[in-house]
C-alpha cells in the first residue's frame, strides 16, 4: 500500500494538469457609457469596456451599474478576437470603513452637543431661582404686613430686600433670553452637522450592482466589449416653438426634446438617439387562433341592432332617438375596453421574457380581438368604419441626434435640439361668432423637412411675441398642418338673428331663421378670414328636416371641409375682410334656414353627450391635418 501512494499523487498531479484553466478574474472595471437610445419611458445604454491581457478564458466584471437597470435585460457584443460565453447580473452589499473627515464631523458634534447640555443645565438653574425668588416674596409679603401691624416695620432693610429681588429678576430675564438664544443656534448647528455627516456616509453601506461576464479571448493584443442594458425612470417628449416674422411668409420650426432621466447614472458625451417605439424583450410576436362562433338566442357580447328600433315600433321619434344615442354610447365604452386591453397585452407580449408568458398574453390578445369581430358581425358598417379600433401607439419614429450629448442623472426636465427648419406659410384668420367675438390667427404649414413631427405641446412666437400655446399633431414628412397663432386684436366678428317666423304646413311646423354674422377689421391691411358658422344637424334626417336657404357669400369650397364638416351642418366662407371696416362698412354675411318636424315635438338636445364629444375631437383632429 505505500508503493500505491505516491502514484496516486502523481497520477493526480497529471489529471489536474490536463483540465482546462480556469477563467481568470479580473478588477473591476465600469467601462464608458458610449450610446443611448432613449424611449418613452425606458432607455437602452450601451457601454464600451476594454478588455486587457494574455488570451485565454476571462472573468470581467462590469461594476457600478445604475439601480433602475432591469435586471433580465443585460446582453453583450464581443469585438474583434472576444467571444462572449456568458453574462450575468448580480447584486452584493459592501462597506467602507469610517474617514477622517467623518470622525472630525463626530468631534464636533460631541462637542457641540456637550454645549448645549451646559446650555440646558443653565437654563434649568434660572428655573430655580425664579423660584426661590418667588419663595422669598411669599415670606417677606407677610411679615412686613405683621411688622406693620405692631409698628416695628424696617423700612429700610424692606426696601432692600424688594430692590435686591427685582434686580434679580431682571438679571434672570436677560440670561433666559440669551440662554435660548445659544440653545436654538447649538439645535441648529447640530442638525447641519448630522446632515452632513449623512451626505459623506451616504454610500458607505451601499449595494452594487454587476454585470459579470465570461469571455473567451483569442489573441494578446487589447479587445473591447460592448455591454448594453434597459434602464426604468427616464424617457422623453416632444416640444415645439413656432416663430413667424411680421411678414408672415415663413414659420421657422424648433423641435425639440424634454428628457426625463433619473436612471441613477449621468451620460456623459454619449450618442443619443430617441425612439417612439417600444424596447422589447421577447423576439416572438403573438399567434393567431381560429374564431369560434355559433348561433344564440341571447347577444354576448354586441347588440344585434345596435342602432335600430326595430324591437320598439311603439316608441316616438324622440323615445326613438335617445335609445339610439344611449345604444351608441354603450358601443363606444366596448370600444375603448378593447382599445385599451389591446394596448395592455401587446406591450406584455414585448416585454415577456418566456415562451410561457408569450402564449399566454397571445390567447389574451386573441380574445380580444375576438370580442371586436363579434361587434363586426352584429354593427351596420358606417359605423365599423368610423370607429375603426386604434391602439393609439402612433407611428414609430427615430431621431439620431448623434455624438456629444450630456445628460445627468437629475430630477429636472433636460432639453436637446432635434431639429430647426424654416418652411413657408399660408396666414388667414378664423371667425366663430357663436363661440367667441374673438378671430383667431391660424397658418397652414407643409412639413418639408426630413423628420417626422411627433405630437406635442407648441409655443408660438408672431414677430419675437409670445402669442400662446397649443397642441402639434403627428405630422409626417410632406403632410399639411395647422398652427395657431393666438387671437388677432385688429379684427372682432359677432352673431345677429336677423328674423324668425313660424307656419304650419298639414302636421308639421315649420320655423324659418335669418343670421347676420359681421366680422369688423380695425387694421390698415385686409384680412383673409374663414367665417365659421352652423346648423342643427338631425341624428335622423326623418324626423327633423333642416335646409339651408339663401346665403350672400358662396360657402367654401375646400374638399376637406366638402366632404368632413359641410354633412355635418357646418357652414363656411372664405372671405376677405377689407381694412378699417368697422360699423356700417363692416364685413357681412347672411343667410337663412328652415326647420321642419311634426308639430306634437319640439326641438331638444340629446342628454348623451359623451358620442357627441367624441365626434367633434375627430373633426378637431381633422382640421389640423391638411
Amino acid at each position: 500500500m505505500t508503493r500505491l501512494v505516491p502514484s496516486l499523487a502523481l497520477a493526480c498531479y497529471f489529471s489536474l494538469l490536463q483540465l482546462p484553466p480556469l477563467a481568470r478574474a479580473a478588477a473591476p472595471v465600469e467601462g464608458r457609457v458610449s450610446a443611448v437610445t432613449l424611449y418613452r419611458g425606458q432607455a437602452q445604454v450601451t457601454r464600451e469596456v476594454p478588455i486587457e491581457g494574455a488570451a485565454g478564458r476571462l472573468e470581467v466584471v462590469v461594476s457600478q451599474l445604475p439601480e433602475q437597470i432591469v435586471p433580465n435585460s443585460l446582453f453583450a457584443e464581443g469585438g474583434d478576437g472576444v467571444e462572449i460565453r456568458a453574462v450575468r447580473f448580480r447584486t452584493r452589499a459592501v462597506g467602507e470603513e469610517p474617514r477622517e473627515e467623518v470622525r472630525k464631523l463626530d468631534d464636533e458634534i460631541l462637542a457641540t452637543q456637550q454645549e448645549l447640555d451646559l446650555t440646558t443645565k443653565r437654563q434649568a438653574l434660572l428655573v430655580k431661582r425664579t423660584e426661590y425668588l418667588a419663595k422669598l416674596e411669599g415670606f417677606v409679603a407677610p411679615t412686613a404686613q405683621s411688622d406693620l401691624t405692631k409698628g416695628v416695620l424696617d423700612a429700610e432693610a424692606l426696601e432692600r430686600l424688594t430692590t435686591f429681588s427685582f434686580a434679580q429678576l431682571e438679571t434672570i430675564a436677560t440670561e433666559e433670553v440669551e440662554l435660548a438664544k445659544q440653545a436654538r443656534v447649538l439645535n441648529e448647528r447640530i442638525e447641519l452637522l448630522n446632515r452632513k455627516r449623512a451626505e459623506i456616509t451616504a454610500g458607505a453601506s451601499q449595494t452594487l450592482r454587476e454585470a459579470v461576464l465570461f469571455v473567451q479571448k483569442k489573441a494578446e493584443a487589447p479587445g473591447e466589449i460592448r455591454l448594453s442594458y434597459l434602464v426604468n425612470n427616464c424617457g422623453w417628449s416632444p416640444s415645439y416653438v413656432m416663430r413667424a416674422a411680421a411678414d408672415r411668409k415663413q414659420v421657422q420650426v424648433e423641435y425639440s426634446a424634454l428628457i426625463q432621466q433619473l436612471s441613477g447614472e449621468d451620460w456623459n458625451d454619449v450618442e443619443l438617439t430617441l425612439s417612439t417605439a417600444s424596447p422589447t424583450l421577447s423576439a416572438a410576436g403573438p399567434g393567431l387562433a381560429p374564431l369560434h362562433v355559433l348561433l344564440s338566442t341571447e347577444p354576448t357580447h354586441a347588440p344585434s341592432d345596435p342602432f335600430g328600433a326595430a324591437n320598439a315600433p311603439a316608441q316616438t321619434a324622440q323615445q326613438a332617438f335617445a335609445s339610439r344615442v344611449a345604444t351608441k354610447s354603450q358601443f363606444q365604452h366596448q370600444l375603448e375596453g378593447i382599445r385599451s386591453q389591446r394596448v395592455e397585452y401587446s406591450q406584455a407580449i414585448g416585454n415577456a421574457d418566456n415562451f410561457a408568458d408569450v402564449n399566454r398574453f397571445s390567447w389574451n390578445l386573441n380574445d380580444v380581438a375576438g370580442s371586436y369581430q363579434l361587434l363586426e358581425l352584429g354593427c351596420p358598417i358606417s359605423v365599423l368604419r368610423s370607429e375603426a379600433i386604434d391602439d393609439g401607439a402612433g407611428p414609430s419614429l427615430t431621431y439620431a441626434l448623434g455624438a456629444g450629448v450630456s445628460l445627468a442623472s437629475r430630477t429636472d426636465q433636460q432639453m436637446v435640439r432635434i431639429m430647426q427648419t424654416s418652411v413657408d406659410s399660408h396666414f388667414y384668420h378664423t371667425a366663430v361668432p357663436v363661440l367667441t367675438p374673438h378671430v383667431y390667427r391660424e397658418a397652414e404649414l407643409k412639413n418639408t423637412s426630413d423628420q417626422d413631427l411627433l405630437a406635442g405641446p407648441m409655443t408660438a412666437y408672431l414677430d419675437g411675441r409670445f402669442v400662446g400655446q397649443g397642441e402639434l399633431p403627428t405630422v409626417a414628412r410632406g403632410e399639411r398642418f395647422v398652427v395657431g397663432f393666438g387671437a388677432d386684436p385688429q379684427l372682432r366678428s359677432r352673431r345677429e338673428l336677423v328674423n324668425k317666423t313660424d307656419s304650419t304646413q298639414g302636421g308639421n311646423r315649420e320655423t324659418r331663421f335669418e343670421y347676420r354674422l359681421v366680422v369688423e377689421n380695425f387694421g390698415n391691411e385686409p384680412a383673409p378670414v374663414r367665417v365659421i358658422d352652423r346648423l342643427p344637424h338631425a341624428e335622423n334626417g326623418a324626423d327633423i328636416r333642416v335646409t339651408l336657404g339663401k346665403t350672400s357669400d358662396q360657402l367654401s369650397e375646400d374638399p376637406l371641409y366638402v366632404r368632413e364638416e359641410r354633412p355635418m351642418g357646418i357652414l363656411r366662407w372664405d372671405v376677405e375682410v377689407p381694412a378699417d371696416a368697422a360699423g356700417e362698412t363692416a364685413r357681412l354675411i347672411t343667410y337663412d334656414y328652415g326647420v321642419e318636424y311634426d308639430r306634437k315635438f319640439v326641438v331638444s338636445l340629446p342628454s348623451t353627450k359623451e358620442v357627441q364629444q367624441q365626434e367633434f375631437e375627430r373633426l378637431q383632429r381633422g382640421r389640423q391635418k391638411r
